[in-house]
């Protein structure tokens, strides 16, 4: 803990609350002193509460003048008459014996001390009670004292970090990076059975046994730069049991690369636990050790990056970002900045004081907390969200618990600080005004004010007179007649494909259509019972001769239309077989465009919606906009995307059926929005046929709340089908 400066009067109305008790600091407290960001600050420590605080170097001075039988008003004025510029003013002193009590640091000369003591530990259980209840994600239960274990293992702790054991890391993660670029492919395939049902077990086996290695690991950082360890146990993490141990000691660790030290260590050892079990998953076939292995080579690497190297949350990423930055106590301190600000410059509270103390903190204090704070709700979200998609129920639940702590108890909260808090004082009903005021606006511009509606949807660039060419039928590709790129007309030439058993064909069939014909005339000569037969035999052979001619025919590929010829299928294939219904490239007449988007099912309210203006951006050129002359939308389902780039067998983002080999039938049925462009072509983009992009549909003006409401419904329908 910090002791926060007071920059207040040099007279305090609370000073004859304080003034006559005799108190000083208890003999187990001790203190040393430490630099942080080129400021000296003595840290105080108790050995049997295992609590920390940390005062200016003028409060320590204050500190020790206080003794037996000095009272708080006696050691003042001692300070005042040694050293008037440096001494504490009252305000500061009696927030310092304040926060000294309520951590149970000082000790008290009177005969109900010990009620008071008392009185102060249970008023400390209460609180720590208060934060169990709260962090519901969270919740410790302490198990017992690891420190004398600890101390037999010393020596092999001392031999893991030594130089040896350094090289044998660096090997082994080395070691263990190789195993995974080798299987990349498999690393991939399996990652879509990590969360099926059967492999939970498993992934919580995994996620245990590498927390164990992570919490140890710190007790051991710690026990090895001489800290003390007192308190492991179980925390109920998403109300899953985890390991937890406190190595709060490290914080009077003196050296800044010693407490980097023990915040990193977890996340070393996790490091570690990672690449033995990526060499394990390498070299065992699919079983329960491959798939344990797997489990622990996600938790340990992929987790252990999102969470614990993490700085916007509260675990080793944070501790090690606070040593490095020399800033003790960030999280709480950016956030009472952000109140210090609120209260400056939107209450007009004109004596609220910062917990900056530098020029950096003014900027950086503020900064964390905005983004740690939006960090923590986004993370909130997604982890409910997940949940969610697989027990709906326990998600529901967890929203609620989530909504309670992030929005209703923050509420209630405010409204008591309104209420009770003794700051305001006379400026009580001002504070108020500015708050009601606030919260109209704030209602007001959600539910009252218009604002523009707009809609994205995704969508390809087509002619409107295009056609995609393919082989009618198969063959050899002989002759290449018009070059691709060029300008062809209708009926033009293209390419030539060659079949040399087709005109064998052919002949057998002329041949046999000759002797058929010759064997009709001599059966109605002869008035034979075999005529009709023959008949239907000459009939079968003319129809296979026709359809020979025409697939002879069909192996010169003319232009449909005219317009512009692009064939890239073709690179590199002269001389190779084309099957039938090969693509032989795609006739695109430039004179006409247009934008077809697809219109998901959950966005149908824009079917009955008047647009008012249509944009569109392509794909690589977002900063130039396409004028829209007109858009329409089908008002019928359709199931065939426009492209294969749309589907996310493509890189889109519509789902595809499984069963299309092509990755074009939408998994779901949507809607079709049709726009023609009109674009200046010497301000818009070079239009290509299939080029992909984004239309922006702008609707009716509506408030922000409404237009929320409905974002959220069409969420809720997408994702869990209610």
């Amino acid at each position: 803990m910090s002791l926060e400066e007071a920059s207040g009067r040099t007279f305090s109305d609370a000073w004859h609350r304080v003034a006559g008790v005799r108190a000083h600091l208890r003999t187990s407290v001790t203190a040393h002193r430490q630099v942080f960001r080129g400021e000296p600050w003595m840290v105080l420590r108790d050995k049997f509460s295992h609590e920390w605080f940390r005062v200016t170097p003028d409060a320590w001075t204050f500190l020790c003048r206080l003794g037996e039988g000095t009272t708080v008003d006696e050691a003042w004025n001692r300070s005042l008459a040694v050293d008037a510029g440096r001494a504490l003013t009252q305000e500061e002193v009696v927030q310092l014996i304040g926060q000294l009590n309520l951590s149970n640091l000082l000790h008290f000369d009177r005969a109900d001390s010990q009620a008071s003591q008392f009185e102060r530990h249970q008023k400390r259980k209460s609180r720590e009670l208060k934060a169990l209840l709260m962090g519901f994600l969270s919740v410790k239960i302490p198990l017992f004292d690891p420190d004398r274990l600890l101390d037999k293992a010393l020596p092999l702790i001392r031999a893991i970090c030594s130089l040896w054991g350094l090289a044998l890391y660096v090997i082994l993660l080395f070691l263990g990076l190789k195993a995974v670029v080798d299987e990349s492919d498999r690393l991939f395939d399996q990652s879509s059975h990590l969360l099926v049902p059967g492999n939970l077990p498993l992934l919580y086996v995994g996620f245990l046994l590498s927390k164990t290695l992570h919490e140890f690991s710190h007790a051991a950082a710690c026990k090895l730069f001489g800290g003390e360890v007192h308190k492991v146990g179980v925390m109920l993490l998403f109300f899953a049991p985890v390991p937890f141990m406190d190595a709060t000691s490290a914080w009077g660790f003196r050296s800044r690369f010693e407490r980097v030290m023990v915040g990193a260590s977890g996340v070393a050892a996790e490091l570690a636990m990672a690449a033995c079990a990526a060499l394990v998953w390498a070299s065992t076939a699919p079983g329960t050790l491959n798939s344990l292995a797997y489990d622990i080579m996600f938790v340990a690497s992929i987790s252990t990056a999102v969470f614990n190297l993490n700085p916007l949350l509260r675990f080793d990423g944070y501790h090690i970002l606070v040593d490095v930055l020399d800033v003790p106590n960030l999280f709480q301190r950016s956030r009472d900045q952000l109140r210090y600000l609120a209260e400056r410059h939107v209450l007009r509270l004109h004596d609220a004081q910062p917990a900056a103390r530098t020029p950096t903190e003014v900027f950086m204090l503020p900064l964390y907390g905005v983004i740690s704070l939006l960090y923590w709700v986004m993370l909130m979200v997604t982890i409910v969200v997940f949940i969610a998609g697989e027990y709906l129920d326990l998600g529901v639940a967890l929203a609620i618990l989530l909504t309670f702590t992030s929005a209703v108890l923050p509420l209630f909260k405010y409204l008591k600080y309104l209420y009770s808090d003794p700051r305001l004082g006379f400026r009580r009903g001002q504070t108020v005004a500015i708050s009601a005021g606030l919260a109209l606006l704030l209602v007001g511009m959600l539910t009252w004010v218009p604002l523009p509606d707009r809609v994205r949807v995704t969508g390809v660039v087509e002619a409107v007179q295009s056609r995609q060419l393919h082989t009618d039928t198969d063959g050899f590709f002989a002759e290449l007649l018009t070059r691709p790129g060029s300008q062809v007309s209708a009926g033009q030439p293209l390419l030539r494909l060659r079949h040399p058993e087709l005109e064998f064909e052919i002949q057998a069939a002329q041949m046999q259509r000759e002797q058929l014909e010759a064997q009709r005339i001599q059966s109605v000569s002869k008035s034979s019972t075999d005529l009709a037969t023959i008949e239907r035999q000459l009939e079968s052979v003319l129809q296979n001769l026709t359809e020979l001619n025409r697939r002879r025919e069909a192996q010169l590929i003319v232009a449909p239309i005219a317009g512009e010829w692009s064939a890239s299928e073709l690179d590199g294939v002269r001389g190779q077989w084309l099957a039938r219904g090969a693509s032989v490239g795609t006739i695109v007449n430039p004179d006409q465009w247009r934008f077809v988007a697809v219109l998901p099912q959950v966005g149908s309210h824009v079917l009955g919606e008047s647009i008012e203006r249509s944009e569109v951006r392509l794909r690589g050129q977002e900063g130039i906009n396409i004028t829209v002359a007109a858009t329409s939308v089908m008002p019928f389902e359709q199931g065939l995307l426009p492209s294969r780039a749309l589907g996310m067998s493509g890189g889109g983002e519509l789902a595809v059926s499984p069963s299309d080999p092509n990755g074009v039938v939408a998994a779901e049925p949507f809607f079709r929005i049709e726009s023609r462009l009109t674009p200046d072509f010497d301000a818009s983009p070079t239009l290509v046929h299939g080029r992909i992009g984004v239309m922006r549909l702008t609707l009716p003006s509506r408030p922000l709340l409404v237009q929320w409401e409905r974002r959220l419904r069409q969420f809720l329908q997408r994702r869990f089908r209610v």
